[in-house]
């Protein structure tokens, strides 16, 4: 009995330890689409809002990385540029916010 349960955890490992050559590959080709897909989300920010967070760090507020994503940090550096200049806190740039950072909105579609 010992004989076989040793032939069946070798036969068992061995199975484990081997697999063909085009899973290792498809695994690392999912893993490439994956980090292509996540730097085209990183790199594919909003311009305008890119300028939104160039402008906040101008007049000495902190958006955190100059990205052109509407993060936590972009909201907050908004709300403290709205609540020191006097503007309705809303954490979102509206007209007025706009205006008082330099910046231009962008035409909706």
């Amino acid at each position: 009995m010992r004989n076989i349960a040793r032939g069946v955890s070798a036969v068992v490992i061995a199975l484990a330890l081997a697999s063909p050559g085009w899973a290792a590959s498809e695994t690392k080709a999912g893993s490439a689409k994956e980090e292509k897909a996540e730097s085209k989300a990183v790199t594919k920010g909003s311009e305008e809002i890119r300028k939104v967070q160039e402008a906040l760090k101008d007049k000495g507020e902190d958006p955190g990385a100059i990205d052109g994503m509407m993060g936590k940090k972009t909201r907050a550096a908004i709300r403290a540029f709205q609540k020191a200049n006097g503007i309705k806190v809303t954490g979102t740039v509206d007209d007025q916010t706009a205006e008082k950072l330099g910046v231009q909105k962008e035409a909706k579609k």
